[in-house]
């Protein structure tokens, strides 16, 4: 899957240095929403969050780091937090076998929700330490606040859209606020929100999106900056101005 995704760097390839190796680090953070309204959409209570946990793992298991043609090193890493009012810490950035471990880690905390507030640990987390990478968070929601104490959920965003992380918002299950899941998503909205979901029903039965998961999943690492172009020769000079009117 991951070869699929160089295929759109072919302007890497070009560099005037192919034997070198172009690392290609993606730090990838999940944002998960165990409060209340999440846990008790399906019963018994806490169902929905064993499903986003499934959710997570499938999601992790999808990628790997891969060499491609020799000329492009991709790497992952992977971290997580859950809240509600407070935020739990349930994965520093790790490999993707430690991070599937830890998500036993999770339970729903139920009470209220602090989007906000979530959004702001989560850039802290994503951009506490560490070299250069690209930076994703999928943040699983319904979008619904019960208070905002860090700004709102448009204010938090922005700053961590200001520090290069770039956010998938993927509602829990169909019950949400789509306003909510709007702010969260980085822009363009029709790549980073785009009715992505976990828990959907199907035939009167809930079904788990995987399509979520392949969308989403070939949408990283577009955003590595290219090899600089040479400069342009000192010597050239622009096209001669129009001649004044005489007075």
């Amino acid at each position: 899957m991951l070869t699929n995704i160089c295929n759109l760097f072919t302007f890497l390839l070009a560099s005037s240095c192919p034997a070198t190796i172009i690392d290609c680090p993606i730090k990838l953070f999940f944002t998960i929403d165990t409060s209340e309204t999440i846990a008790l959409q399906e019963s018994p209570p806490g169902s929905l969050v064993e499903s986003i946990k499934e959710f997570m793992k499938i999601f992790a298991q999808k990628l790997e780091d891969e060499e491609y043609r020799g000329q492009i090193q991709i790497t992952w890493s992977f971290g997580g937090l859950h809240f509600s009012q407070k935020q739990v810490l349930f994965s520093q950035f790790t490999t993707r076998q430690s991070f599937i471990r830890n998500l036993s880690q999770i339970k729903y905390l139920g009470k209220g929700t602090y989007i906000d507030c979530a959004l702001t640990n989560m850039t802290r987390q994503m951009t506490y330490s560490g070299k250069q990478a690209v930076l994703f968070s999928v943040v699983i929601t319904d979008g619904h606040v019960t208070g905002s104490p860090c700004g709102g959920i448009k204010v938090a965003g922005d700053r961590a859209r200001d520090q290069g992380i770039h956010m998938f918002s993927v509602a829990a299950s169909t019950s949400i606020d789509e306003l909510g899941m709007m702010e969260i998503a980085s822009s363009p909205t029709e790549v980073y929100r785009d009715d992505y979901i976990v828990m959907e029903i199907v035939n009167g039965r809930p079904r788990m999106n995987t399509e979520t998961i392949d969308h989403v999943c070939l949408i990283q690492c577009l955003f590595l900056k290219g090899p600089d172009g040479l400069p342009g020769d000192p010597g050239d000079s622009g096209l001669s101005g129009k001649k004044g009117e005489k007075v």
